[in-house]
């Protein structure tokens, strides 16, 4: 047993050693979007060559909560990195503007970079890290975090990479989206946020729980994995196709940001299976008949390297194989829930497809 772990398998902190399992299992979650971990990994790592981040449940323990996260092209933020201190920043102005401190921090969504991210983030504030996040997954609007499913008020900010800061008062999640979008589009490319101070109590209604434990345990069983076969049922899911790619569409999305799709020919059945996508892999239908969608995690990876392959860098006659993993049941709870991540939340016409066990 890892010794940052209890016994009933729940995290209790990060070290440097966990740093490559959790970019892993956050990459995974990524479902092709998210932005790639790598670089903010090797930030991580560094941070925790001295000490580990706690990570908490959420719990009525912790008085507030900080949600923090990253804005913007993911394809700019691997051009031109972050600094260190935007994420740190962005915590300490809504601090600033509230007059309250956060006694935690936690990841506005597990999925791709945000999820070590918010670690990172953690280290720098002295802060532990809450075992939870506000999708499961990774969305690309800020508006469709779990937190925003109900009106709550909220304040946030934003810190660009040119140092721009953006305070917004916020009645409504979609001024935030609107206001951090323009700016950051005149801005550098991508920013940093916060929002909160949070009271745990209302966020541990609207938070979905268990995020960095899981992550990190399907990091840790992605690890072992041979071949795609074995990897899909090491981290949970089933295996759709593992096929060649036939053919690949991309465009622009006022609602996704990224709108395209990708046929492969699976290699056994022969199957043509497409995976439609916005800024991450949102629907999956084989022979025509419908088998995935969001909330549900759709995963493609290369079938050689076993490495979760972006929604912008599947080429045609690649070699990949397409998996689908539980959602966070939070969202199928309430219908409220399940719109905002349904596949017409992504700009795509087609209806929620029912969870299927592995």
């Amino acid at each position: 047993m890892h010794q940052g772990e209890q016994r009933d398998g729940a995290v209790t902190s990060l070290q440097a050693v966990d740093v490559d399992d959790l970019g892993r299992g956050t990459a995974l979650l990524g479902c092709g979007g998210g932005g790639q971990v790598d670089h903010m990994l090797h930030a991580l790592r560094t941070a925790l060559a001295a000490a580990a981040v706690p990570v908490v449940p959420l719990d009525g323990a912790l008085g507030s909560v900080v949600a923090v996260g990253l804005i913007g092209s993911t394809t700019v933020l691997e051009e031109k990195t972050p600094s260190g201190r935007e994420l740190p920043d962005a915590l300490a102005a809504v601090e600033r503007w509230t007059g309250r401190r956060a006694d935690a921090v936690v990841a506005a969504q597990i999925g791709g970079v945000t999820g070590p991210a918010a670690a990172l983030t953690a280290v720098a504030a002295g802060l532990p890290l809450v075992d939870a996040d506000l999708v499961g997954r990774a969305t690309p609007r800020i508006d469709q975090l779990s937190l925003f499913v109900d009106p709550v008020p909220v304040t946030a900010a934003a810190v660009t990479s040119s140092g721009l800061r953006i305070v917004v008062d916020a009645p409504d999640p979609s001024d935030l989206e609107t206001v951090w979008r323009e700016a950051v589009s005149h801005s550098g490319g991508w920013a940093a946020f916060a929002i909160g101070p949070v009271d745990a109590g209302t966020l541990a209604d609207r938070a979905v729980l268990g995020s960095v434990s899981r992550a990190l345990r399907a990091g840790r069983a992605a690890a072992g994995a041979r071949d795609v076969g074995t990897l899909a049922a090491a981290v949970g899911g089933r295996l759709v196709a593992h096929g060649r790619v036939l053919d690949v569409q991309r465009g622009g999305d006022a609602v996704a940001f990224v709108h395209g799709s990708m046929a492969l020919q699976d290699l056994g059945s022969g199957a043509v299976v497409r995976v439609e996508a916005g800024s991450e892999w949102v629907h999956c239908l084989v022979d025509g008949e419908p088998v995935a969608a969001t909330p549900s995690c759709i995963v493609v990876v290369d079938a050689r390297s076993l490495r979760p392959v972006a929604t912008d860098r599947a080429r045609v006659g690649d070699e990949l194989a397409v998996l689908v993993l539980p959602g966070a049941p939070w969202w199928r709870a309430d219908p409220r829930r399940t719109e905002r991540v349904s596949p017409r939340a992504f700009g795509i016409d087609a209806d929620l497809v029912p969870e299927v066990a592995a």
